[in-house]
């Protein structure tokens, strides 16, 4: 059940982060890190990002349910879809700063020989990933307990 909640959460918020790389017009950077073109490898590894990224979040959820000294609202999130976007927002804005901020200057910079700015400053990613975080705290409780209720 825990698998296919994640694998449906983070599709749709992976439509949501792609609309959203989208009007920002940065869909296309996601697949020239690839050395890709192309509309359908754009939203192919959109999605495949997602679900990569849904996967510890998810953990994170658990593991915060699960934990004895955490506060009330932190481990409720897995019930309630406002707590859980709310903490989906956290966890996008940390994905901003670790992949996008940090991570991808120094990769581009092994992979090029080019020095680029640390923190990278991306913001069309940093409102996507927001947006992504966000929708799949949301979901990720409804959907939970929608595939519950399906037993």
């Amino acid at each position: 059940m825990t698998l296919l909640t994640t694998v449906a959460a983070a599709l749709i918020a992976g439509a949501a982060l792609g609309g959203a790389l989208h009007a920002t017009g940065n869909l296309r950077t996601v697949a020239g890190v690839y050395g890709l073109e192309g509309v359908v490898n754009e939203w192919t590894l959109v999605f495949c990002h997602s679900l990569v990224a849904g996967g510890p979040f998810v953990a994170i959820v658990t593991r915060l349910s699960r934990g004895r000294r955490v506060p009330r609202p932190l481990a409720e999130s897995y019930r309630s879809p406002f707590l859980c976007a709310c903490l989906g927002l956290s966890y996008g804005a940390l994905l901003w700063a670790t992949v996008v901020a940090y991570a991808a200057p120094f990769a581009f910079g092994f992979v090029t020989g080019d020095a680029y700015p640390v923190p990278f400053h991306h913001w069309g990613s940093f409102y996507a990933l927001l947006l992504f975080g966000a929708v799949f705290g949301a979901w990720y409780p409804l959907l939970r307990s929608f595939f519950a209720g399906q037993r």
